[in-house]
C-alpha cells in the first residue's frame, strides 16, 4: 500500500477490529496506521463504530470510510424456530475470537443483567482465544 501511488494503482484498506488510544501498543499501532493508511483512496469498516474509530486513529476523512456490515442473508438462512432447546426460548448466538478487543469482557458483563430482565434468554457462544 505504501507504494501503490506511485505505480499508479488504487488502494482500498478494511478494518475488522477496534483499537483503543490509551495504552502504549495501541498508540503505536495507531501511528503506523496513520502512515500506512495516508495515501490510500478509501477504506471500508465493518460497523459504524469501526468507522469512527478507524477514522480516529489514522487521521482519515470520514468520507473516505465506508460500512459494510457483517451480516446474514435470510434468504439463505432461516432458522426452523420448533428446533430451539430448550422450547420457548431466545437464542442469542455469538461466534468470535474469544479476546478483549473483541468485547468478550463487555458480554460477559452484561449476560446476567439480560437474563435477570429476560429468563427465556440463552446464550450460545462459540469461539476462541485467551477469554475462553
Amino acid at each position: 500500500m505504501i507504494h501503490a501511488k506511485t505505480m499508479g494503482y488504487k488502494t482500498l484498506y478494511t478494518d475488522h477490529s477496534l483499537f483503543g488510544f490509551s495504552d502504549l501498543a495501541c498508540i503505536h499501532i495507531n501511528k503506523v496506521m496513520k502512515f500506512v493508511l495516508s495515501d490510500i483512496d478509501h477504506a471500508i469498516s465493518v460497523s459504524h463504530t469501526s468507522k469512527e474509530n478507524l477514522a480516529l486513529r489514522a487521521s482519515l476523512n470520514p468520507y473516505k470510510v465506508s460500512v459494510i456490515g457483517n451480516a446474514i442473508d435470510s434468504n439463505r438462512f432461516t432458522p426452523d424456530p420448533t428446533g430451539r432447546f430448550p422450547v420457548n426460548t431466545i437464542n442469542i448466538v455469538v461466534l468470535s475470537r474469544l479476546t478483549y478487543r473483541k468485547g468478550t469482557d463487555l458480554l460477559i458483563d452484561v449476560i446476567p443483567a439480560i437474563t435477570k430482565i429476560f429468563p427465556e434468554v440463552y446464550f450460545i457462544i462459540g469461539g476462541d482465544g485467551p477469554k475462553r
